[in-house]
């Protein structure tokens, strides 16, 4: 790649390589040239969550190519590893992770496929963002800077123990199936965090709640009236929960509510959300009113609620919009689910509970324990709701689940709890966090934010997996993960990998 500089310092950056070959599509000359490039590589691979195989096959070809030693198990993963820089061969080896799926997202007038087309990934000014989708910052910032120290041999480092695991946006599934046995590292750093400058040390645990509603169709006429809510903020359900913004289901609830306390309703259907552990930013119902309930009359309770609910939620979700359309079925009879069918699917969204649910008694402004709704689906014979609770007590995450299962219980369906993970308790002491958090202060003129997190890490299951791990979490600025609306700065990306190759140096 050309003739090394290693260890030149010029304006505030450190060059490792000549990066004049490198040629980067969107983020030209932007550095760190090679981080860069390799994360413009990965957004041109679809790489949802479940749908990873391509990129990790992708990985394999990248080690076999540079004939690094590999490993790539059933579920996905991949773990690559690279000997020392000259040196530091005694080195102790230091695991460096991140997760390869993101969460796919997009606006409502983005036409992609993204199981089969790549994201449009944008540059403007400092900012990197996708047009219309997410951009998969979220995790894929964390892969680009393990390939650039893969790939560059004049970066000092010690033995490293690069972990790529799959599907953690759905209940941390690769680093569950993990095999570490052939880990010898005792330090890690994970690279899945958004706030540069934030150490994290500790995260809640989690786990998926999957409740079924079995209903009966019958067939019956009248009009056919379709409820749209869109234009929400949305967000991450670890990350956002506790900012009180709206999530579109619960909104439908209460719409639908208000709706069959006032004229007899039978739902059709009703989804909303797409994932788990994003906050739903649109929802779609559709119900049939007796034809001899008058349109405008529907349409006066769903305006009047429009109007309060904007109103409350005017100063976190300013764009919330309804939209209400009709369609004619008084002469051919359509599905629906009784009154008692469609009774117990509105309590339930009345019912259930949803967001914030205890602060964390040290630290006011973090989440202890929440759940969020994130998706609802309709079929034939089902309703479906599926829930992201979290906590950092393991037991009140067990009695919220139970709270869940209690209620779907008494109003005739099931629950089964998917993915669950533990907490990932902050360790007594941790001399990589020590030892990082003096760099960093070298390097910045300030300390760190030591931290424990809401949103879910895979340090916790890989940690009880290996036994004893000394484990931080790091990663540069990304604003609005999990919305089509997802950011990453890149003058915080060239700091934060910086930072880190001091930290491989010196560590």
């Amino acid at each position: 790649m050309g003739e090394s500089r290693a260890g030149e310092t010029v304006e505030g950056r450190l060059y490792m390589m000549d990066d004049s070959l490198i040629r980067n599509e969107v983020c030209g000359d932007a550095q760190p040239k090679l981080v860069l490039h390799f994360f413009e590589e990965i957004c041109k691979i679809p790489h949802g969550s479940f749908h990873v195989q391509e990129l990790s096959d992708w990985l394999v070809s990248f080690a076999k190519d540079r004939k690094l030693a590999y490993i790539q198990d059933k579920a996905g993963n991949v773990i690559i590893w690279k000997d020392a820089t000259e040196g530091a061969s005694s080195d102790r080896p230091v695991i460096l992770q991140g997760h390869i799926d993101m969460v796919l997202e997009k606006s409502d007038d983005c036409p992609l496929d993204l199981l089969k087309q790549h994201i449009q990934l944008k540059k403007e000014g400092d900012i990197l963002y996708a047009e219309g989708t997410t951009l998969g910052g979220d995790d894929g910032i964390a892969v680009a800077m393990m390939l650039a120290l893969l790939e560059d041999d004049t970066i000092a480092h010690p033995p490293l123990e690069c972990v790529f695991t799959v599907n953690e946006e759905v209940g941390l599934l690769g680093a569950e199936a993990l095999d570490v046995s052939e880990l010898k590292g005792r330090r890690m750093i994970n690279l899945d965090s958004e706030d540069e400058g934030i150490f994290t040390v500790g995260c809640a645990g989690g786990a998926e709640e999957h409740c079924t509603f079995p209903v009966v169709r019958k067939e019956h006429c009248g009009m056919i009236m379709q409820i749209e809510i869109s234009g929400l903020l949305g967000g991450h359900s670890g990350g956002c929960i506790h900012m009180g913004r709206a999530n579109a289901d619960i909104l439908m609830g209460r719409v639908l509510y208000k709706l069959a306390g006032k004229m007899s309703v039978r739902l059709l259907s009703i989804e909303g959300g797409s994932k788990d552990n994003a906050i739903p930013r649109n929802c779609c119902a559709k119900l049939l009113v007796d034809s001899d309930v008058g349109q405008k009359a529907a349409l006066r309770v769903v305006e009047k609620q429009m109007d309060q609910i904007s109103e409350e939620y005017r100063l976190t979700d300013g764009g919330i919009t309804f939209r209400v359309s009709w369609e004619d079925a008084t002469e051919l009879p359509v599905k629906v689910l009784g009154k008692a069918d469609t009774k117990k699917i509105i309590d339930f969204l009345m019912l259930t509970p949803n967001g914030l649910i205890e602060r964390d008694p040290v630290d006011r402004d973090l989440p202890q324990t929440s759940l969020n709704l994130g998706i609802l689906n309709s079929s034939e014979d089902k309703i479906t709701a599926v829930y992201l609770v979290r906590s950092s007590v393991n037991s009140q995450k067990k009695y919220l689940q139970k709270k869940v299962e209690t209620l779907v219980e008494l109003l005739g369906g099931t629950t089964e709890v998917k993915g669950a993970y533990p907490a990932w308790e902050r360790a007594a002491s941790s001399p990589l966090c020590d030892e990082l958090s003096a760099i960093y202060e070298r390097l910045a003129g300030k300390k760190p934010v030591i931290s424990v997190i809401h949103g879910g890490l895979e340090c916790g299951l890989i940690a009880a997996a290996i036994g004893e791990l000394d484990c931080v979490s790091i990663g540069p600025d990304m604003e609005g993960i999990h919305t089509p609306d997802e950011k990453l700065s890149i003058a915080s990306t060239e700091r934060t990998w910086n930072f880190l190759l001091e930290a491989l140096k010196e560590i």
